[in-house]
């Protein structure tokens, strides 16, 4: 009971975000809109006018990702303010996470890529030779994430696992329940061809949807919001960048598709 009473606060902002994330109606309207400025104009009328606030038609792919990894930042940082004290620590691990494809590419030795440097949030991973900071990672607690020959994805959630405070059987089921649905998409999609993979991130933002509504009170809930709102915002980055590309490109095959991102 005391758990339940200690996310209760968590539930509710985290419901409120839940809630305001975009419906698949929304989706399908903007995408009628095939150049960026048309698209930013009607998106900023609906649920993602907060998330776009900051583009303009004028703003290249750079400016777009930088913009997007700023609001998942945002958006950690909000939950992490959230949970009780105790699951901070491991609700903050997920910053790495989306660093893991960067980690992979320099720890086989490859060299830091520039919009690492371009990102205002990122320049604390450079050093002043230009290379990744391994004396941030070692101050951060992440240097393991380099210092293994282990998956990398493997690396990080055993920390996270090791983040995680006591807890009761209920809310380590809940987590492992989700530990697996994510290991068995990221399965699937490493199987299926590329045209697939907006249908299996539908399936698995579903399948995340009703999970979120399964667990509440427990621990598992701001993982599982963190990551519906990754997908909507990859989601998003997909509409932008294609359109700051290429004007007139196709948007992914599953947002037309009904029931499957419903919120």
């Amino acid at each position: 009971m005391k758990l339940d009473l200690d996310f209760a606060y968590a539930q509710t902002r985290i419901q409120a975000r839940f809630a305001a994330l975009p419906p698949v109606a929304e989706w399908e309207n903007l995408a009628a809109s095939r150049a960026l400025a048309s698209f930013l104009e009607e998106a900023r009328t609906g649920a993602l006018r907060d998330w776009v606030k900051g583009f303009s038609s004028q703003s290249d792919v750079h400016d777009l990702e930088a913009g997007l990894r700023s609001l998942y930042r945002e958006n950690l940082e909000a939950v992490v303010d959230w949970v009780p004290g105790p699951w901070r620590e491991a609700v903050s691990w997920v910053r790495w996470l989306t660093l893991l494809p960067l980690l992979a590419h320099i720890r086989v030795g490859g060299a830091l890529p520039g919009w690492v440097v371009r990102d205002p949030e990122l320049q604390v991973l450079v050093s002043t030779e230009g290379t990744l900071d391994k004396g941030y990672l070692e101050d951060a607690g992440a240097r393991c994430l380099l210092g293994s020959e282990d998956s990398l994805t493997g690396v990080w959630t055993a920390q996270w696992r090791r983040r995680w405070p006591s807890c009761s059987r209920e809310a380590i089921h809940a987590l492992d329940d989700f530990v697996a649905l994510l290991m068995a998409h990221t399965e699937a999609f490493r199987q299926t061809a590329p045209e697939s993979g907006w249908r299996l991130r539908g399936e698995l933002r579903e399948r995340l949807r009703l999970r979120f509504h399964q667990y509440p009170l427990q621990p598992v809930v701001p993982f599982i919001y963190l990551a519906l709102s990754a997908l909507d915002l990859e989601r998003l980055r997909a509409a932008l960048v294609s359109r700051a590309l290429f004007s007139t490109q196709d948007e992914p095959s599953w947002i037309g598709t009904s029931g499957q991102a419903a919120v």
